[in-house]
């Protein structure tokens, strides 16, 4: 739920994404400015860049020096974000032979007072002509080795005041509602969360350059900014969605009927329980940081059942392994919570291969022309009947694809600005479907 939170904090006060939403409330003290952070990889999927903590600041990994300037944090004023949501969503779909007609009421409330602090460009250009980087220190040796990015936070949005959202959500015989009492078993749902006074909900970063010890913030930075040098080897981006998913997932085409099984039931189960996602995503990434020291942490007996096949397994598959959860994993946290909800039906109905077509059809259009207007074949949805064809409407409405079937047409609008949400759909539809063959 924190970083949900922090995703609509963040779209709110910069809508370019700039500002990265901070993932998990137990890592928000590494978000500081002057806290150094690395790149993670990036998947196609996500809008923006997403970056690891660190254990360190900028000072601990320079030469000592004399610099009598105060490396000062200043504060840059306060702003503040409400909103609230109170409405419903009709439905009308047949569940188990009974027609349902309703709604689903939710109120949503978010108010908060935040504050900005930042380090001025000046401290930062002060500090790298009297202190080099030690090329020495651990952290930055491991750093060079693997050819990792590394950026400094120098602007901060942090809570003014311990601060309370709340969800609720009353369901009643809508599809979602249908839905949901399926999975969690209540129409009526209801969650808090409080976040601490000063804690840090977003931050920006600079990239660093290093070479022999000299260090630079890049204030105007390309795709092609590296921290280390590439001795001349120029790294294009040549990725595409289909081939980076069947490359991530390849490993999972050879699993074992029983490590496949585990895996599905993992799935399943982050789906049905979404605060579940983001301890699967930190365990995992702990997990490729650290092979040859990982064991596992979690409780949940589905993930522990699943997990507890890597401690032990040759390196090379254990990276191969983990990676794919993890990719996985982004891309089920790049979905909505109703999204899930409705993949999770489209699972159960066995309808995940036409929407999985229709999704990498609808992938190849380009929404910059005819205002996002396209037309397919009607032929691909096809075997779907009334139903199972309005659940994956809302499945595509909510990655900002609206579409109706007109004759043998398929006519739909897209919006170039989902583009990324469409790719996460993609992703995780493949996977699922991909999993539910060796069921």
């Amino acid at each position: 739920m924190f970083h949900r939170e922090t995703k609509f904090l963040a779209k709110q006060l910069d809508s370019s994404g700039k500002l990265i939403p901070v993932y998990s409330i137990n890592d928000q003290e590494h978000f500081k400015p002057l806290c150094l952070v690395q790149g993670k990889e990036k998947a196609f999927f996500w809008g923006s860049q997403r970056y690891y903590r660190t254990e360190f600041k900028i000072s601990d990994v320079l030469v000592p020096g004399h610099y009598n300037k105060n490396l000062d944090v200043q504060d840059a004023g306060s702003v503040g974000v409400k909103h609230t949501v109170d409405g419903s969503v009709e439905g009308n779909i047949n569940f188990e032979n009974m027609e349902v007609k309703g709604l689903a009421k939710m109120s949503q409330e978010r108010s908060i007072n935040m504050k900005k602090t930042f380090v001025s460009v000046q401290v930062l250009e002060s500090l790298k002509q009297e202190r080099k980087i030690n090329m020495e220190h651990p952290f930055i040796t491991q750093l060079k080795n693997q050819r990792r990015n590394l950026y400094v936070i120098h602007e901060a949005v942090h809570a003014s005041e311990e601060t309370t959202f709340k969800d609720s959500n009353r369901l009643e015989g809508s599809i979602i509602a249908q839905i949901y009492v399926k999975l969690h078993g209540a129409r009526n749902s209801k969650r808090d969360l409080t976040i601490p006074k000063d804690c840090v909900l977003a931050f920006r970063v600079m990239p660093l350059i290093i070479e022999d010890g000299s260090w630079n913030p890049v204030y105007v930075p390309t795709k092609k900014t590296k921290t280390f040098a590439t001795d001349g080897v120029s790294e294009e981006d040549t990725r595409d969605l289909q081939k980076e998913v069947e490359q991530k997932c390849k490993v999972l085409t050879a699993l074992s009927a029983d490590l496949s099984a585990k895996f599905f039931n993992c799935i399943k189960t982050v789906i049905k329980n979404i605060d579940l996602l983001q301890e699967l995503v930190l365990e995992l990434e702990w997990a490729l940081d650290n092979p040859d020291a990982y064991q596992v942490k979690t409780e949940n007996p589905d993930l522990k059942d699943l997990l507890q096949c890597l401690p032990g397994t040759e390196t090379d598959l254990f990276l191969d392994l983990a990676g794919a959860i993890l990719y996985v994993a982004h891309a089920l946290d790049e979905l909505t919570e109703d999204q899930l909800l409705f993949v999770y039906e489209s699972m159960e109905r066995k309808i995940l291969p036409p929407q999985l077509e229709l999704v990498k059809n609808i992938l190849k259009q380009d929404f910059h022309e005819n205002n996002g207007a396209f037309r397919l074949d009607a032929k691909l949805l096809s075997s779907l009947k009334e139903e199972q064809l309005n659940i994956t409407k809302a499945i595509t409405e909510i990655s900002g694809v609206m579409f109706q079937i007109d004759g043998p047409f398929l006519n739909g609008t897209g919006n170039p600005d989902d583009s990324s949400a469409l790719a996460a759909l993609y992703a995780v539809l493949y996977i699922l479907h991909l999993l539910t063959k060796s069921q």
